[in-house]
């Protein structure tokens, strides 16, 4: 009943959104476009990590082929592809005269370097995962082959991508940014991640980078070249503002788009000058144990844990409904979502305490829970910038000393706390994934992931995430999603918390938005930005 009260409240607050008629484009002007955390300056398409940075590289590069508001695949650098009767190959055929910032033509080349350097033994990133099916892959990883026969250069223009097995999300997945190989390709793949290109990114995107400026902004101009069609805006500008200013910004014309919170909701929609738009979006927060460590690698103190957390009041209260409770990984609008067979883990630390207790816990002399001479204490780092999470941290640490156990908030820097969450020097942390179109899990909670940060290695839960991969037919996956999220949401490596329903605050001005959003918001994942005009 409350996902369905939610799902109403979405689709009325859509309805009223007023769409102005149609009028012909202008070009000119600035577009800034608010965030209320900094960028941490990798602006590499194969090696960034946090979302803010894909910001900056989503307008600076084009991939093969790019994700639209209803989720499917379309063309982009690639203005075709084909794919075998047997669904083991993929060739892509590209424009022909797409060029990069700085004139040198994009060709297959390009392409093939930048997803062979995925596969490369060196590579420092995150993503050999996505691409490991490809033919020869793993031998070129181990090191035991000089090349990758499952990318082959057809011509300038075709590129031929060969797989080991069928592979459900493979064309979904190549919507990276094209690097330019003649400014890197002489650069050590090892090197890659220091090189001064990431901070000074060259792509083929609508958007040149110009500046970036932490605490402040992120500039770019408009590519006069830009293959597509040079963009209507002049200059974009991703400015950062702070969450309490943000009304402020909105009300004095100081930024044209933002994600407001749902305290400020009220008072932006008061705002004649701004339109609201309310979608649910591919996203979900967590609270992530270190199951590295003994006490979370129990799964009753993990469940007790999250039957002792209120996360209802969470969503009700503190993100004033603007939200869904989640209990598995997998948001709402997927189409591979299932509440089927889920544990909701509604409130109840009567449950939870006897759940400890059953696991050994018991009552110390001030009352916090301990276990062969250890305190069920511990710290929980929670990333600077957002209100609402710093009021949900509050609320856990409350919840849990109700039922004997001591959280020790630590506030850090979102950048400084994504460093502490990769060196695993971390109890528990709080953040958020966007996730990409695909539903596949493999690249967050595989056990062999590197962004499976909870360190979580569940043999029956890689077995099915291995076989969603192979699975082409679309219900047959469906039902391995749901039996994984069965799985996943008994194991609990982590608590979810909601999934991401997102409000944005857009000024009547700009113009060519999207007025009936998806999950990618009115601005379809910034793609949107090459198209928008201002309204004088």
């Amino acid at each position: 009943m409350r996902k369905q009260l939610v799902l109403v409240l979405l689709i009325v607050l859509s309805l009223s959104v007023l769409v102005a008629a149609q009028e012909v484009p202008t070009q000119g002007g600035t577009f800034r476009y608010g965030t209320t955390i900094n960028p941490r300056g990798m602006f590499n398409p194969i090696l960034y990590t946090e979302q803010y940075d894909a910001y900056v590289i989503d307008v600076v590069y084009d991939g093969l082929i790019q994700i639209d508001a209803n989720l499917q695949p379309q063309p982009k650098v690639a203005k075709a592809w084909e794919i075998s009767e047997d669904g083991l190959e993929i060739t892509f055929y590209l424009h022909e005269g797409i060029k990069f910032h700085d004139g040198v033509e994009l060709t297959a080349k390009d392409v093939a370097y930048t997803y062979r350097t995925i596969l490369h033994p060196e590579y420092t990133g995150v993503r050999y995962g996505t691409f490991n099916m490809l033919v020869g892959a793993q031998e070129y990883k181990e090191g035991k082959a000089t090349d990758v026969p499952g990318i082959e250069v057809i011509d300038d223009y075709t590129i031929k991508f060969s797989t080991t097995r069928p592979h459900a999300p493979l064309l979904s997945s190549f919507g990276y940014g094209i690097l330019p190989s003649h400014l890197l390709e002489h650069i050590p793949v090892g090197e890659l991640e220091t090189a001064d290109f990431n901070l000074h990114p060259i792509g083929s995107g609508p958007f040149k980078f110009v500046e970036f400026l932490t605490d402040q902004h992120v500039t770019f101009e408009a590519n006069e070249e830009y293959f597509f069609g040079r963009p209507n805006i002049d200059t974009l500008v991703y400015q950062k503002v702070s969450q309490d200013t943000i009304p402020i910004f909105l009300q004095q014309n100081r930024i044209d788009f933002i994600e407001i919170s749902p305290e400020q909701y009220l008072q932006v929609s008061d705002m004649n000058h701004i339109d609201i738009y309310v979608y649910e979006a591919l996203s979900y927060s967590y609270i992530a144990f270190n199951l590295r460590q003994e006490r979370f690698n129990d799964v009753a103190v993990r469940q007790a844990i999250t039957y002792g957390f209120d996360r209802q009041l969470y969503v009700d209260v503190i993100r004033e409904g603007f939200g869904i409770v989640a209990n598995a990984p997998m948001p709402t609008a997927s189409w591979a979502f299932t509440d089927e067979g889920i544990d909701t883990y509604d409130y109840d630390p009567e449950r939870a305490s006897k759940m400890l207790a059953e696991a050994g816990w018991t009552p110390g002399s001030d009352g916090i829970l301990q276990k062969n001479g250890e305190r069920l204490e511990f710290e929980f780092l929670v990333p600077d910038g957002s209100r609402l999470t710093e009021q949900m941290a509050l609320l856990f640490q409350q919840n849990m000393e109700d039922i004997g156990i001591k959280v020790n908030l630590m506030f850090m820097e979102f950048s400084a706390a994504v460093d502490r969450v990769d060196a695993r020097e971390f109890d528990i942390f709080t953040m958020s994934w966007s996730l990409a179109v695909d539903p596949d899990p493999y690249g967050i909670w595989h056990s062999t992931s590197l962004w499976n940060d909870p360190g979580y290695n569940n043999p029956e839960s890689d077995r099915l995430i291995e076989l969603g991969r192979q699975e082409t037919d679309m219900e047959k996956r469906k039902e391995i999603y749901a039996e994984w999220q069965r799985v996943i949401n008994y194991d609990l490596p982590s608590m979810f918390l909601n999934y991401g329903v997102t409000i944005g605050a857009i000024n009547k001005r700009v113009q060519g938005i999207d007025t009936e959003p998806g999950p990618y918001g009115p601005l379809v994942g910034r793609q949107l930005l090459e198209k928008v005009w201002l309204k004088d």
